[in-house]
């Protein structure tokens, strides 16, 4: 008799997870399918992107740190909401109260220190740079086809001065 009601309530989730995707498809059928499997030079596919606050370049391909940038934002936008949420909420305990505030200030302060590595590697005569920083993880993309050793030297030198990690801890990655 177990058995049964199991299968049932798996048939079940089934058939809500199948019209889930159905509605889906047909929400979002609105003629744009053509688009998605459009070549990536056409007109259609730049105004798809820019729909999704992807700006395209001249050449139809999207720019990798801007595209970065946008989503880096809006993540970080919706924790800093989800921490004001939970310390606003007068049910939170203390130990959670402090808990979101220092979370706050964790990514506050990591936030600061991505914006100025970007800035000092950009000082250093890079095109871009894109930083994503948490503790123990420092990931570092340089728009460039290849990197000298001398550069992968400066752009780490600026790493270590602003984070205080260790080299092992940073990855840098050139991205033309």
């Amino acid at each position: 008799m177990k058995t049964w009601k199991k299968y049932l309530t798996l048939g079940v989730v089934a058939l809500l997870l199948i019209g889930a995707v159905y509605v889906n498809i047909k929400l979002n059928d609105s003629g744009s399918a053509s688009n998605v499997l459009s070549p990536q030079g056409s007109e259609e596919n730049a105004s798809q992107g820019d729909n999704l606050g992807i700006e395209a370049t001249g050449d139809g391909t999207t720019d990798y740190f801007e595209a970065f940038r946008s989503d880096r934002d809006s993540t970080r936008a919706m924790e800093i909401e989800y921490l004001n949420e939970t310390i606003a909420t007068s049910a939170s305990d203390a130990e959670t109260l402090a808990d979101a505030q220092e979370a706050k200030l964790v990514l506050v302060n990591n936030m600061e220190k991505e914006f100025t590595m970007e800035s000092l590697i950009k000082a250093k005569g890079f095109a871009d740079a894109a930083v994503m920083y948490k503790q123990g993880s420092v990931n570092v993309v340089i728009k460039a086809a290849e990197l000298a050793p001398e550069q992968v030297a400066q752009i780490l030198a600026i790493v270590i001065d602003e984070t205080g990690e260790s080299a092992e801890n940073v990855k840098i990655i050139p991205n033309a």
